[in-house]
């Protein structure tokens, strides 16, 4: 389980572990697609779902 905390203009991340990650708004002027700099994964906001997309990983779709 994850928690995604949407801060505007980006998303924090909370893993399982409690490991938090930053993911900014890609491109910077919209709300639904967010990139974490230094790996490049990415969460597309759409709804009530979230897909999760992490390097080396087959991409999650995520729901509330």
């Amino acid at each position: 389980m994850i928690t995604i905390q949407n801060l505007g203009s980006s998303l924090r991340v909370l893993g399982p572990d409690g490991a938090a990650e930053e993911f900014a708004a890609s491109p910077a002027n919209q709300s639904s697609r967010y990139q974490e700099a230094a790996t490049h994964d990415a969460i597309v906001i759409d709804g009530r779902e979230a897909l999760v997309m992490k390097r080396g990983s087959t991409p999650q779709t995520c729901r509330r």
